[in-house]
């Protein structure tokens, strides 16, 4: 059974790894330096990009144990975290962040701990979603256009009713200006909703044309 280490060092100046090292002597490890993967990087960088940490993986056994001092260590997110630690339980392989004392992380009493991440890992997607809701409710209380853009400048829509008040079928419409059926369609029906029932006759052209493409099937 052996121990490989790993430190992410964001500092400048006096290396982090230092005082890393340091803690884990500390705290009863004795570390052999050939074990030691020191990583030179921001802890937002992925695991998948971290040489380092790659390379401490590639050396672990089952029986091991793997030592950081921060979360960090083992991913830049929950969930990046929670697959590493499933990741090396699977392996057999111990993980020890010393942020939250000597015990293993990954197994027995430690899975409380993996439980609590992945509970806060539920209420981070839970509170995203929420929030990503009350944007776009948001947004549309200000008026502000939904989905994806217009294919048509506003000339071009503008220019695509006009064709549509004077006869032309919604096919014929949306092969003027190289568009679909669909997009001619959302145009027509948005303008409709958007015309008091009682405007004009443009209203009344307008939906007997939409009439007239329904049952002849243009």
């Amino acid at each position: 059974m052996g121990i490989v280490v790993y430190v992410l060092d964001e500092a400048e100046g006096f290396p982090a790894h230092e005082r890393a090292l340091f803690d884990i002597d500390a705290a009863g490890y004795l570390v052999e330096m050939s074990a030691v993967f020191i990583e030179q990087c921001s802890c937002a960088t992925p695991v998948a990009s971290r040489p380092a940490f790659q390379r401490a993986l590639r050396r672990l056994r089952a029986g091991d144990t793997f030592i950081t001092t921060k979360l960090w260590g083992l991913g830049n997110t929950i969930g990046e975290v929670i697959a590493t630690l499933e990741q090396l339980e699977s392996r057999k392989v111990s993980v020890v962040c010393l942020d939250y004392g000597n015990e293993d992380i990954s197994a027995g009493q430690g899975r409380a701990f993996l439980r609590a991440l992945q509970l806060a890992q539920d209420l981070e997607r839970f509170t995203r979603q929420i929030r990503a809701r009350e944007a776009v409710s948001a947004a549309r209380e200000r008026g502000v256009p939904q989905g994806r853009p217009s294919s048509l400048s506003r000339t071009q829509q503008q220019d695509a009713l006009k064709a549509l008040k004077a006869g032309g079928s919604v096919a014929e419409v949306a092969r003027t200006f190289s568009t679909s059926r669909q997009t001619i369609m959302r145009l027509r029906d948005a303008h409709l909703a958007a015309t008091p029932a009682d405007s004009s006759p443009e209203l009344d052209e307008l939906v007997a044309h939409s009439s007239h493409d329904v049952t002849s099937g243009h």
